[in-house]
Order: structure tokens, then C-alpha cells, then sequence
């Protein structure tokens, strides 16, 4: 399975072309593995539970994850808005799982 992310502001790839969009991979066992949870879940004194994304996990999982463009060093050419959108596409794919696992 894969999804299409479009960018809100393109960016350049190599010899000028425009891109558009991300195409990124659902991640599998090697990657969960060998990654982690992109978030953590903690509870607080009140018992209230809270999540906390791993900027970093997330980070290591889009270029992990990215089947289009092949080169993820054009991902320093993301906008904030994009990036953000990224990120809400990974933490999406463990969202999609988890409701799979356990129906609403």
C-alpha cells in the first residue's frame, strides 16, 4: 500500500523538474522494529494520558518510508506546512493499523 501526499509548495527536483507530490510506502515489521512508535503515550498524576510525538522517529520513518522521489535529501526543500503533513501521514498509517486492530 502506498499513499500520495501532495505538497502544498512544490519543490525542485534534479534538472529543474517540479514535484509535487510524495509518494511513501506503509511501513512494515522491519521498519516498525526496527524503529519504534513514532509516539509515546504517558499518564499524568490525574490520570489524564497524553501522547508525545519522537521528532526523530518521525524523521527516520518519512525518508524510510518515501518511494517517490527516490532522493530524500529534496526533503530539505519541504515547507513547514508540508512537513507538518508528513508527519500526520505517519502517525496515520499507526492510527489506520490500531483501528484495524481494535474497531471503534
Amino acid at each position: 500500500m502506498t499513499i500520495k501526499v501532495q505538497l502544498l509548495e512544490p519543490i525542485k527536483g534534479f534538472e529543474g523538474v517540479q514535484i509535487s507530490e510524495l509518494v511513501l510506502r506503509a511501513p512494515k515489521y522491519m521498519d516498525v522494529m526496527t524503529l519504534g512508535e513514532p509516539t509515546t503515550y504517558a499518564r499524568s498524576e490525574g490520570g489524564m494520558i497524553y501522547q508525545a510525538e519522537k521528532d526523530g522517529v518521525i524523521q527516520s520513518y518519512i525518508e524510510r518510508l518515501v518511494v517517490e522521489p527516490k532522493h530524500t535529501d529534496l526533503l530539505n526543500q519541504l515547507s513547514l506546512a508540508d512537513t507538518l503533513k508528513l508527519k500526520d501521514t505517519i502517525n496515520g498509517f499507526f492510527g489506520a493499523a490500531r483501528e484495524a486492530i481494535y474497531p471503534s
